[in-house]
């Protein structure tokens, strides 16, 4: 006789109905993306509350559809034992591309910004922490908007950071780093408990700095809901303001030296934070990249003080010299003067710096301080190879030698940087920008800075430079936050495909000739 015990017992056939999970890190990822967007989504809309129910309900509602979708492909897909290269390539860019579609639905629904290309480009400057906006005043949007684009980017800036440590490693392409945090590089390295405990102490380190920045601007005069939105924007290196006039909007000095401290915590490696908090002076004093992001703040301040002199008195001088030096460096893109009408010489040095970026393992973009020590030490060496055919020396970063292998990945990241620049250069010359406005766009795009020359002015919303210009400026921000590799994978994946299929079909066209 049949019973319950008995088609329970052991042997019994499995349950037809019992979902098999399949395997992909791609979709499992996205899941993850996803479900941190919806939760982002539910708090803005909780924090509009606060103010007025606009927009409340169409962002409660997104954030519980986008969660409930990131849930579902989280229970669906599991992370495979061994990931390719090419599927961690493909996973974060899936990652990020998915955050931003399910931004830009935000923005459709709610109706703050109604054409589908803004709506795109808003959500795609938020998730690559990039201060260009499509809003003319953003002021006159609802708290939990703004809230929305502020956690985009702060979201958008861990992402970033998970890339840097879970995925270019793992390729090998991530440049010189010191030897006790160095990553394992294996094909099993995504799902290492090493680099979970390593996500798991930047989280908090994040959060933690976030922390302190909303209390350096409450203390600065801020009201509550501007300190967190600003500390989100800020140690995100992101750039977004809740006000036309960025930091400028306050006119207030002890505001924007506050803001100076949150920039500058935020292209800060958070490997020489997490060695401050453990008290390890000695790896901080021999920390050379950290040396040089100091240096380059420090010159590019007194440069702009002495050449250009743009303020009122001295202090006023150096406090908006040292601001516009520190979001260079950072690539935050937060201002408090228009530096895009300065003297040519100090427009051209802001935009290298802007280029240069920030230290590895920060939140923020450009081609790294770390990778140009690099160069600069390889070209050094060639220079005294040529000098001394004989003499044998290493490349060296600070105290670590820089191996053959990794300096050839480098060096092949400086040709890709640039080489993508270039392309971006040419095609937004192509969409009808001038030529200072599509050099100067292209470099600052790429190094998700945002602000740029010409039409890309201080303060100028992006949708000035025409609707195909803003496409490329859009590419070029997504490559230039997902450190440019997934984007390369996918356009040669799509090149190639045409190639395969021709080849695939050869056989078969011969084989129905005999």
């Amino acid at each position: 006789m049949n019973s319950a015990g008995d088609r329970s017992a052991p042997g019994a056939a499995e349950i037809p109905w019992r979902v098999q999970r399949r395997r992909s890190a791609e979709l499992n990822i996205a899941g993850l993306a996803l479900m941190v967007t919806g939760v982002g989504l539910v708090v803005s809309a909780l924090v509009g509350l606060t103010s007025s129910s606009r927009d409340v309900v169409e962002l409660a509602l997104c954030g519980s559809a986008v969660g409930t979708l990131g849930l579902f492909l989280r229970w669906q897909f599991e992370l495979p034992e061994r990931i390719t290269p090419r599927a961690s390539l493909r996973t974060a860019a899936l990652a990020l591309a998915s955050m931003i579609a399910a931004s830009t639905v935000t923005y459709l629904v709610t109706g703050a910004i109604t054409d589908l290309e803004g709506a795109v480009m808003e959500s795609t400057s938020g998730f690559t922490t990039t201060a260009l906006t499509v809003l003319t005043d953003p002021e006159v949007e609802s708290r939990g908007i703004l809230f929305w684009r502020a956690s985009s980017q702060w979201i958008g800036g861990f992402a970033a950071l998970a890339t840097i440590i879970a995925v270019l490693p793992f390729l090998g392409v991530s440049g010189p780093a010191d030897a006790q945090t160095r990553l394992p590089t294996g094909v099993s390295h995504l799902t290492s408990g090493h680099v979970k405990r390593l996500l798991g102490r930047y989280l908090a380190l994040y959060a933690g700095l976030t922390a302190i920045g909303a209390v350096l601007f409450l203390l600065a005069g801020m009201g509550p809901f501007d300190a967190l939105s600003y500390a989100f924007t800020t140690i995100s290196t992101g750039g977004f303001a809740n006000h036309g006039g960025s930091f400028g909007f306050f006119d207030s000095s002890l505001v924007e030296w506050m803001g100076v401290a949150g920039m500058f915590l935020g292209g800060l490696s958070l490997a020489v934070v997490w060695s401050v908090l453990r008290g390890q002076t000695s790896r901080i004093l021999g920390a050379r990249e950290f040396w040089v992001y100091c240096a380059l703040i420090s010159g590019a301040t007194a440069l702009i003080a002495v050449l250009q002199r743009p303020g009122d008195g001295f202090l006023d001088t150096v406090r908006i010299s040292a601001f516009t030096a520190t979001s260079a460096v950072s690539s935050t893109g937060h201002w408090v003067a228009d530096w895009s009408q300065w003297q040519p010489g100090m427009q051209m040095m802001l935009v290298v710096l802007i280029g240069v970026g920030a230290m590895s393992g920060s939140m923020g973009g450009g081609f790294r301080i770390v990778r140009g020590m690099a160069l600069f030490s390889y070209l050094w060496r060639e220079l005294q190879t040529q000098l001394h055919p004989r003499l044998v020396r290493v490349v060296r970063v600070g105290k670590e030698v820089v191996p053959e292998s990794l300096l050839q990945r480098v060096l092949g990241y400086q040709v890709l940087y640039l080489g993508t620049a270039a392309v971006g250069f040419v095609a937004l010359a192509a969409a009808g920008t001038d030529v200072v406005t599509a050099l100067s766009g292209s470099i600052s795009a790429l190094a998700t800075y945002g602000p740029a020359l010409g039409d890309l002015g201080v303060g100028q919303p992006v949708t000035v430079i025409g609707a195909d210009a803003v496409v490329v400026v859009g590419l070029l921000m997504f490559a230039g936050r997902i450190e440019l590799y997934p984007l390369l994978d996918g356009v040669v994946s799509l090149v190639s495909w045409p190639v395969k299929r021709i080849r695939a079909m050869r056989p078969r066209a011969a084989g129905s000739g005999r």
